[in-house]
């Protein structure tokens, strides 16, 4: 399994990165030989979080024009949000652009006030993924799309410029917790059944993820497709903390997510509950978990907006996590 990274990308004041110093972080990482770079979105603040994300496709254009070789990825592109030959045409430049680097990594979104700015129904969201992915894979790998659906609809249209590789296209979602109960909505079995080429799973650790990922297997075995046709890239974010026991990383990773999330004890829990924590030993297991799972990479993100400590925490994932 490989090791990816998402870098700071935060949209903020006080927050955002110079772009120089963005620049200087991914090609970090490409020397140290990271698998990839990968961009996230908000376009709005998320409830209870004090910042917004960088626009992704230009910014992984700038990681791009930036590095040399490295893979770069938006680990989630919220598409219900954009007009889906729009997603396309930009994908496909920079498939072009980046000498063939590009993975489209593609949600649903779960921030109502995002659907509101860009007038986009709330309740249309999930309807409108579905359709919209279908018509991106079309418009990337064929030359003359026809689709009408019940948002979109184009006729004998010829998107350019035509990659002869298409953008690997990875499909985001988990499951939901109702009743007590965890499981994967069907929608997001039939996206990944078909039109994806990969899974994207959710910051959660491994053993919720691998009930996820035993449930969409059945899924797509049942469906009469092999499970091993998907790709499976995990994100989560990692504040590592050398040196010091388990009990006392926790508590420095707390006032981490403290200052990132706010003073709220019930958000903080949540973060600790779901996000890699622990000794450098206990961070090194978790990872060994997502391993044995059958994962093909894992994604970590700093949680600082301090451009000197994410070098440091990306030099110390080298260092102590490979």
């Amino acid at each position: 399994m490989d090791l990816g990274v998402a870098p700071p990308t935060f949209a903020t004041d006080g927050w955002r990165l110079p772009a120089s110093r963005l620049e200087r972080f991914v090609r970090r990482a490409e020397a140290l030989d990271f698998a990839g770079v990968w961009v996230t979105e908000h376009l709005l603040h998320p409830p209870n979080r004090g910042y917004s994300r960088l626009a992704p496709m230009t910014t992984i254009a700038t990681v791009a024009g930036a590095t040399e070789s490295i893979p770069v990825g938006t680990s989630v592109l919220i598409l219900p949000l954009r007009d889906p030959v729009l997603v396309a045409q930009r994908a496909a430049t920079l498939q072009h652009l980046s000498e063939e680097r590009l993975t489209l990594g593609l949600g649903l979104g779960w921030v109502e006030a995002e659907f509101d700015a860009v007038g986009v129904p709330w309740g249309e969201r999930g309807r409108r993924f579905s359709e919209a992915l279908a018509l991106v894979r079309r418009l990337l790998a064929e030359r003359e799309v026809t689709f009408d659906g019940e948002f979109y609809e184009v006729e004998a249209l010829r998107l350019e410029p035509h990659v002869s590789r298409p953008p690997r296209i990875l499909v985001g979602g988990g499951g939901v917790e109702r009743g007590g109960e965890r499981s994967v909505p069907r929608a997001v079995k039939e996206r990944l059944l078909h039109h994806a080429d990969g899974w994207l799973a959710p910051p959660r650790p491994p053993s919720v993820l691998e009930t996820d990922w035993r449930e969409i297997a059945g899924y797509l075995e049942r469906e009469g497709r092999d499970p091993s046709t998907l790709d499976r890239v995990a994100l989560n974010w990692l504040h590592l903390v050398p040196g010091v026991d388990g009990d006392l990383s926790r508590e420095k990773q707390r006032r981490v997510f403290t200052d990132r999330r706010g003073a709220d004890a019930e958000r903080t829990a949540g973060a600790m509950e779901n996000q890699l924590t622990g000794s450098v030993e206990e961070v090194r297991e978790l990872v060994g978990e997502y391993r044995r799972l059958g994962f093909d990479e894992l994604v970590l993100g700093p949680t600082t907006h301090d451009p000197d400590e994410a070098e440091r925490q990306l030099e110390r994932w080298d260092d102590l996590l490979r």
